[in-house]
């Protein structure tokens, strides 16, 4: 009965992380947003500087990379992960759920250099 809740205990803690990363994301761009109205109304002048300060004009070719190189690692630190174990079913297991990451990862990958080429 216990193998049972498992994975529904591993999907709920995944889409709870996912709902927090976006909740955060969300409040910190408004964050960014309510900073710039303000300084609109009250008549400061905003430079380019400032808004890549205050992460308001982050480049999208730099964030494609970084994710990248990110979950494209977390993919690969998985599939070495699988190296650890004995089973035959966790090892394939463990493969199949790294391949995940790995393509994510070079999906980022791609749109970041299909971008780099355009631009």
């Amino acid at each position: 009965m216990h193998e049972f809740w498992i994975p529904i205990v591993l999907f709920i803690v995944i889409g709870f992380i996912a709902a927090a990363y976006l909740y955060w994301n969300n409040r910190n761009r408004q964050a960014v947003m309510d900073t710039v109205q303000k300084a609109m109304d009250h008549g400061k002048e905003l430079t380019p500087e400032l808004l890549i300060h205050m992460g308001a004009a982050v480049n999208p070719r730099a964030r494609d990379l970084r994710r990248g190189v990110v979950i494209l690692s977390i993919g690969i630190a998985t599939l070495l992960c699988s190296l650890f174990f004995d089973d035959p079913e966790i090892i394939s297991g463990i493969r199949a759920g790294s391949m995940f990451p790995l393509f994510i990862g070079a999906g980022f990958l791609l749109v970041w250099k299909l971008n780099s080429k355009q631009g």
